[in-house]
């Protein structure tokens, strides 16, 4: 059956890849769940695993079993996220350390961008401002948020996920996270 599939997908066969993908989706994504905490994050790369293969189906050997393919597109996806997760710490982290050494524009920058964070964190609903809140100001873990807020802790980690998504999202530049570290730090 595997290399009915795999003949079928090398010709671009869009149900044969809906069937493909209906089959080995919840597999690739718990694979995948081993190797990324944040729901979002699993779900970007079990779907990039999809794309993958899409992308190169024309290149797939029919004699390779489909797991074999499916999980070494994984590993592949899962390297290239933690590799972009590095480069964008360390490109961050390196403007954070040019924003700090520039010492009379950067009580300025700092102040800016302390009150872009704090705008954005008044825009997120209460509830989930208040998860946030408890999770990364009071250090409490997603169970401890669970059982105070009565909800599930994939609830939890879902709106701490979605908080995160929208600072990034809304944040002019990347690095201005960092500076939400910042105001934690000289918060404690």
């Amino acid at each position: 059956m595997n290399t009915i599939l795999i003949t079928r997908l090398r010709d671009g066969d869009d149900s044969c890849f809906k069937e493909i993908y209906e089959l080995y989706h919840f597999k690739v994504y718990c694979f995948v769940k081993k190797y990324a905490a944040q729901p979002a994050d699993v779900e970007d790369i079990t779907q990039n695993v999809f794309i993958h293969i899409w992308k190169y189906r024309t290149k797939i050997d029919p004699s390779i079993p489909l797991d074999s393919i499916l999980f070494k597109s994984c590993k592949q996806e899962i390297s290239k996220w933690y590799k972009k997760q590095n480069e964008i710490f360390s490109m961050e982290y390196e403007q954070l350390v040019k924003d700090l050494d520039e010492t009379d524009e950067a009580e300025e920058t700092v102040s800016l961008n302390l009150e872009k964070i704090e705008i954005l964190l008044q825009q997120i609903p209460e509830k989930r401002r208040k998860i946030f809140t408890l999770h990364k100001f009071d250090e409490m873990s997603y169970k401890e948020i669970a059982t105070e807020m009565g909800m599930s802790q994939s609830a939890v980690a879902n709106q701490i996920s979605k908080t995160l998504q929208y600072l990034k999202k809304n944040s002019i530049k990347s690095h201005e996270l960092y500076w939400f570290l910042l105001m934690f730090i000289n918060h404690n």
